[in-house]
């Protein structure tokens, strides 16, 4: 969870900055806590302007969680990620992810039950959804 975390931060800083991507990743994190309450095992410090690894930490507690549910919130997560970066992201978003876990990460989240093609698929469709609604305008 925490390379998954890590990856979306550094992805969102490409596209925006170092502070803007731990601020979204902690509101989103936060936000996904109600549905999926091992998250809060996830810390990002307050301190969002030194650029460390050790920004995030994952309390043990979250190896106890079942994989479907961990899934589920890796899913919810992406795809929570996603719609924040908006455009400034394209539908190679989940490539891209991918290449940044690596293979192992990958493959250790697609035994868990995480669908990367299903991921990739939804993100495809959101993506239609908002340039067909800015073609209504």
């Amino acid at each position: 969870m925490k390379n998954l975390v890590n990856v979306l931060i550094s992805i969102s800083e490409r596209r925006t900055d170092h502070v803007h991507a731990m601020m979204t990743m902690d509101t989103l994190i936060k936000q996904l806590e109600p549905q999926f309450n091992f998250l809060k095992n996830i810390h990002i410090r307050e301190n969002f302007h030194s650029e460390s690894e050790e920004m995030i930490s994952v309390m043990s507690d979250i190896n106890a969680v079942k994989p479907t549910e961990l899934a589920k919130a890796i899913y919810a997560l992406i795809v929570a990620m996603y719609e924040v970066l908006g455009d400034l992201v394209s539908t190679l978003f989940i490539e891209e992810i991918k290449q940044a876990l690596g293979y192992k990460n990958v493959y250790r989240m697609r035994e868990i039950g995480v669908n990367f093609t299903r991921l990739q698929l939804d993100i495809e469709f959101k993506h239609l959804l908002r340039m067909f609604s800015r073609k209504k305008m």
